[in-house]
């Protein structure tokens, strides 16, 4: 289910027992897939061709001359190019140099501007500066969610992409350990109910759909999927709602046209509505500060 892979929930429950450390802070990389696959980072189908590669949305640079307690330029003598306005910033030499919460206002080739001043001794020459996109840090109540603060800009498409669902984030620019991931749309898991029939309705309290909002489902943390002779309900295949209600809706197999599913069994479970987001040739995909929220299942 979306949230954690196996490979950072093992990882941070082996260091809250106290039985190893966690992995060194290092780069980030968004990924884009067209299809999903399992917490075991297998079964994903992720974007290639057409000039697709991941994205650097976090890592480090040390600095090259120092910030006195009062200003906001970090120097460096190259800015890296991934490094965008609306990062979240820290100091891992120094961290109290660089108060909690501090964004990047502006960059240049060799200069970045925070949105507060350096603290108590300031930043120094050769302090190791930490980026993130995903700004603020993470908040919420279990679960707990991150989002993007800064704009995310990929490479432009010089094929179609097809049809991108979800996101994730690794520790690689290829290949490397899945940490993280969710569908586009930051939309929440509602429990459901649906009996057996042809073109059933689903019980979905306060759902809030719209004809052909498309849907994936779960029984991860309880329930039955139903089975059916036409649609799916396994390895988050897409489907429709169809005439929605407050509290119930059909579901199509495909958009527009109705085409219901015919279910051989009676199920529950979760669902939600995500976003599809088709990619032609041509295309320079960019996902504005706030439209990317991976949360904490």
């Amino acid at each position: 289910m979306t949230g954690l892979s196996d490979y950072l929930a093992q990882n941070t429950l082996n260091f809250v027992g106290g039985e190893a450390a966690m992995p060194a802070l290092a780069a980030r990389y968004l990924a884009l897939f067209t299809v999903v696959g399992t917490d075991a980072g297998s079964g994903f189908t992720e974007v290639s061709g057409g000039a697709y590669a991941r994205v650097q949305i976090a890592g480090n640079a040390a600095t090259n001359n120092t910030t006195a307690s009062g200003n906001a330029t970090l120097h460096f003598a190259t800015t890296p190019a991934w490094v965008q306005p609306g990062m979240l910033v820290s100091n891992s030499t120094t961290p109290s140099s660089i108060p909690s919460g501090t964004t990047i206002l502006s960059v240049t080739g060799t200069t970045a501007v925070m949105s507060a001043n350096a603290a108590g001794a300031g930043v120094g020459n050769g302090d190791t500066i930490n980026f993130s996109a995903f700004a603020p840090a993470a908040s919420g109540t279990a679960p707990s969610t991150i989002t993007n603060g800064s704009i995310i800009t990929f490479p432009q498409a010089s094929a179609s992409w097809g049809t991108v669902l979800a996101f994730g984030i690794y520790d690689a620019l290829t290949s490397g350990n899945l940490l993280i991931w969710d569908f586009l749309g930051n939309f929440n898991w509602l429990p459901f109910e649906v009996p057996t029939g042809s073109n059933p309705s689903f019980s979905v309290k306060g759902n809030g759909f719209a004809s052909n909002d498309p849907l994936v489902f779960t029984n991860e943390y309880g329930g039955t999927l139903p089975s059916a002779s036409t649609g799916t309900f396994t390895g988050y295949n897409v489907l429709f709602a169809a005439s929605p209600a407050t509290d119930t809706t059909n579901v199509d197999t495909v958009s527009g046209p109705t085409t219901p599913v015919v279910l051989t069994s009676s199920g529950s479970g979760m669902v939600r509505k995500i976003v599809q987001q088709p990619i032609a040739i041509n295309v320079t995909p960019s996902f504005a500060a706030s439209t990317l929220t991976a949360t904490l299942a």
